[in-house]
């Protein structure tokens, strides 16, 4: 099976010039969200999925079409359906929220899924499995933003960031005290 990924990230979708690229953005999201790889909290997810609605869908017509709708559009992810006490319930609380789109057009609707998407803490980060020294398991993850440390069951908290312009400082930073010291034992040989 061959899936469509976004491999690198923008840092606003905003940056995006073609139509087409912002739509893709979009799927991508959406079946990240779906798929639980982008960690969504329930409030945020009944809104996504009122997006999605309003995009493919229009306008709010009825509780009985929405519904029908919703268990066809894939954008309530199973982890959000078992924290709550029904499908019932889930699929009112994204009713409210695709009541308060009408008149959103099918652009605006994707530009603000992705404005919510992105201002994730989980948006664009890609986790690596990792042990330390000592043999304890964290997540590693690398994203536009830098390298962040995370615990085993928590990918929503970083425990330690650095920034890409940390970590470059700190490589050439290492690179040239390695040089001055080399330069000054070899000095100290002659």
């Amino acid at each position: 099976e061959i899936k469509f990924l976004v491999r690198f990230y923008v840092e606003k979708i905003t940056l995006l010039k073609e139509n087409t690229t912002v739509e893709l953005f979009f799927l991508n999201a959406k079946s990240l969200v779906f798929n639980e790889t982008i960690e969504v909290e329930s409030e945020h997810v009944f809104k996504l999925a009122a997006f999605a609605l309003q995009e493919a869908k229009g306008d709010y017509s009825s509780a009985e079409t929405t519904a029908s709708d919703l268990k066809q559009l894939p954008v309530l992810p199973t982890r959000v359906l078992r924290e709550h006490p029904s499908l019932n319930y889930c699929e009112e609380r994204v009713i409210e929220q695709y009541k308060k789109l009408k008149g959103v057009t099918r652009g605006q609707a994707i530009v603000k899924y992705l404005a919510l998407v992105e201002s994730l803490p989980t948006y664009g980060v890609h986790y690596y499995p990792v042990k330390d020294k000592q043999g304890i398991p964290w997540w590693l993850g690398v994203s536009y933003k830098g390298i962040g440390q995370y615990d085993l069951q928590d990918k929503l908290k970083p425990r330690k960031v650095e920034s890409f312009t940390a970590v470059v400082f700190l490589s050439c930073f290492s690179t040239f005290i390695r040089h001055c010291l080399s330069t000054f034992i070899s000095l100290q040989r002659s």
